[in-house]
């Protein structure tokens, strides 16, 4: 996340710096346009080079499949705790 805001305020700040000098309005209209297409380019460069971490995936699904043995195995030998006593709502009266 931190990544997507340094490249959109990066991108902002570099139109307006090249575009300031000749037309301060078209500066500030501009900027924001590209500051957002700027940090899209960043999303799309991000999501591309996690798709290319993609080959641990099988290790990864194997440590949570084990994860999740560890934990039903726990859950199972864990004691049930006792049920709250049930009480009948008639004896109860409400002013």
């Amino acid at each position: 996340m931190l990544f997507l805001v340094a490249a959109a305020l990066g991108g902002g700040v570099a139109t307006a710096a090249l575009l300031g000098p000749i037309s301060p309005l078209a500066a500030l209209i501009t900027a924001p346009f590209t500051a957002s297409a700027v940090a899209v380019l960043a999303s799309f460069l991000m999501v591309w080079r996690g798709s290319r971490d993609g080959r641990d995936a099988p290790i990864l699904d194997g440590q949570t499949d084990a994860m999740v043995a560890a934990l039903r195995t726990l859950t199972e030998q864990a004691n049930p705790a006792a049920p709250a006593p049930q009480t009948v709502a008639e004896r109860h009266r409400v002013a």
